[in-house]
């Protein structure tokens, strides 16, 4: 009996958890005093993009994302992202920052189905591109050497969007000010500059073993 109601409470502790929620307003322009840059901070940008935000429950961001802004860091800053666990909310493709706005996301309230406690405290992981490119992953496969790619992450409080009445969620811009940097859009490795490495790499093990 005592084994039915521990697994019945784990049942349902995994359910709640299962269907935990947290909302944000993806926007930066009212309290954000760190936006979208290209090539240097403070270079704001403006023009057609592409985004990617990641959330992970946590309250402080994990090493290797938040790393000197030089040119390639972005890719090794995915990696990192994803490697420690974030997730995938919503991904946005061909959106448009005029020059009036430069600087500023603008993509309103974003709802997301896994955060925990309901309304906690998450990080938040903003992966950006210049260009109308599908995915992260379609822009790395397209590059070429206007292509710009930036990583930037952050904690942030959420609201939940199931509460009675529905609280209004915070903007990202208090959360993004915290770790005190623009995301910095700066070139990326060119897919031949990968299959170069892939080739290196492979004759390096084969001159190893060959000794």
């Amino acid at each position: 009996m005592k084994k039915l109601a521990i697994t019945c409470a784990a049942t349902l502790a995994l359910a709640l958890g299962a269907y935990a929620q947290g909302s944000i307003n993806l926007d930066n322009s009212s309290t954000g005093l760190y936006g979208p840059a290209i090539n240097a901070p403070g270079q704001y940008y403006s023009g057609t993009f592409g985004l990617e935000l990641w959330e992970l429950n946590a309250t402080t961001v994990p090493a290797g994302i938040n790393v000197p802004m030089t040119a390639g860091y972005a890719v090794a800053a995915y990696n990192a992202m994803t490697n420690a666990g974030f997730t995938l909310e919503k991904t946005w493709a061909n959106k448009t920052i005029t020059t009036v706005n430069a600087g500023y996301i603008q993509l309103g309230e974003v709802d997301m189905a896994n955060v925990s406690p309901k309304g906690g405290t998450v990080v938040l992981g903003l992966a950006m591109w210049n260009n109308a490119s599908s995915s992260w992953g379609a822009m790395l496969m397209s590059a070429n050497s206007a292509t710009r790619a930036g990583i930037i992450a952050f904690p942030t409080g959420t609201a939940d969007y199931t509460a009675q009445p529905t609280p209004t969620p915070a903007d990202i811009g208090p959360g993004w000010n915290s770790v005190g940097t623009d995301l910095v859009m700066m070139p990326v490795p060119e897919p031949g500059t990968f299959a170069l490495a892939g080739l290196g790499a492979a004759a390096l093990l084969i001159f190893r073993r060959r000794k």
